[in-house]
């Protein structure tokens, strides 16, 4: 399996997929860490990759620009977590909360407006 970058550059990897929380983990023991993080952490190779195996796309990523972190699994696996801009965990948070602000606030005029 291999990622290949908008730059049209290529890596191997193991697997690629989307987390949970809108993350995206790409798994690989081709590259070294120092490597990994030089190339994931340039927003223009990583603004499209497109994941094939034996030529088939298997899946295409777009706008995954923000490097989070690279985690290390056992056996040399080496996993990069990606997000796309303003998708990070604490920028979903900080929305949430200005939402639930914006809702209190609502309820507030609501219940106000009744007397």
């Amino acid at each position: 399996m291999k990622i290949t970058f908008n730059d049209a550059t290529e890596l191997i990897i193991q697997s690629a997929s989307t987390r949970p929380d809108g993350s995206l983990l790409i798994k690989t023991i081709s590259d070294t860490e120092e490597n990994l993080k030089t190339i994931f952490q340039d927003g223009m190779k990583t603004k499209k990759m497109i994941i094939k195996e034996r030529e088939s796309t298997i899946g295409t990523y777009e706008n995954y620009t923000e490097l989070e972190g690279i985690m290390r699994y056992t056996a040399g696996i080496l996993g990069v977590v990606l997000h796309k801009v303003g998708k990070s965990q604490l920028e979903r948070i900080d929305a949430l909360e200005v939402t639930t602000d914006d809702i209190v606030l609502m309820m507030a005029d609501l219940i106000g407006g009744q007397e």
